[in-house]
């Protein structure tokens, strides 16, 4: 595979904030949310929290930041969803071990930045490793002030073992425009035996594991109402991942973001309006008022 690289040189940062990790305790949204507000082209949000999501059978979405706007525009970030395990409320898929003929064919090969997360092959020591290609479900239809709840089911190389899934969520309004809302999934803690070369690539889709749905949930959504209003599952690469799960600025997470020509089925228009019924709280395959579709194949 040919080298990646990202297209983020000479990006503006759009946007900045921290989330949550897994490392802190547990304790309540007032007494670890911190706000201040400054202005660079409309008004921005800072805001930090801390929650501990530990769990050996389900992800537990909890956030802490919420977003606020103006006329003019505005930026913010959560970030939460954490656990020790690959293990769902739905299902279990086991993680060791895998058999080389799954992905028979030539090597998927890497020619442009989003065709491959990474570059590797062998024995893989622990590394981050984003949503890349899999299904998606999601809440479409949403009204003002509703959490927004999606689930990911990434496809994964059967040669990795992924643990510690992990997501964070971005914000950002152009004022009378839109909204766009940016949700990053990934495996905090993963490792591969054996693996080939095209192990972060668009290997044949008949060799995928799966081990989701994990879960997600945003904070109740302010400033959308807008025709222009938008979910992205973005395309980033492991590196990218890393950093985010780092709790990197979230104005370099969209400098990232920004970086690479995202396909149009990382897409989806948002209806936010006081007319629509109430979402559900979670989203999953079969589950009323959610929409699933597969991305990235």
């Amino acid at each position: 595979m040919s080298q990646l690289w990202p297209r983020t040189a000479w990006l503006p940062a759009l946007a900045l904030a921290v989330g949550c990790q897994d490392n802190y305790e547990m304790v309540t949204a007032a007494l670890n949310t911190v706000s201040e507000s400054s202005s660079i082209t409309g008004t921005e949000t800072d805001a930090t929290g801390a929650t501990g999501t530990e769990s050996t059978t389900a992800d537990v979405p909890t956030t802490t930041a919420v977003p606020t706007t103006s006329s003019e525009g505005s930026m913010s970030d959560s970030n939460s969803g954490g656990t020790d395990s690959t293990t769902s409320t739905t299902g279990t898929t086991e993680t060791t071990g895998w058999d080389p003929t799954a992905t028979t064919g030539p090597p998927a090969t890497c020619e442009a930045p989003e065709d491959c997360t990474g570059m590797g092959s062998g024995d893989l020591s622990t590394f981050v490793l984003p949503f890349f290609r899999g299904e998606v479900c999601y809440a479409d239809k949403l009204r003002p002030g509703d959490g927004l709840p999606i689930s990911w089911n990434p496809c994964v190389h059967p040669c990795i073992d992924p643990k510690k899934t992990g997501w964070r969520y971005l914000v950002r309004c152009d004022g009378g425009v839109g909204c766009e809302i940016a949700f990053l999934q990934y495996y905090r803690e993963a490792t591969g035996s054996d693996c080939p070369s095209d192990v972060f690539a668009k290997f044949p889709k008949a060799g995928c594991k799966y081990l989701g749905p994990h879960y997600g949930l945003s904070e109740g959504l302010k400033g959308f109402g807008y025709p222009d209003d938008k979910l992205l599952v973005p395309f980033i690469t492991n590196a990218d991942a890393a950093a985010a799960n780092d709790l990197e600025p979230a104005a370099q997470v969209w400098t990232r973001i920004d970086g690479y020509m995202q396909p149009a089925d990382r897409y989806i228009p948002l209806s936010v309006s006081a007319d629509n019924p109430a979402p559900p709280t979670m989203c999953g395959p079969d589950v009323p008022g959610c929409t699933c579709k597969e991305i990235g194949f």
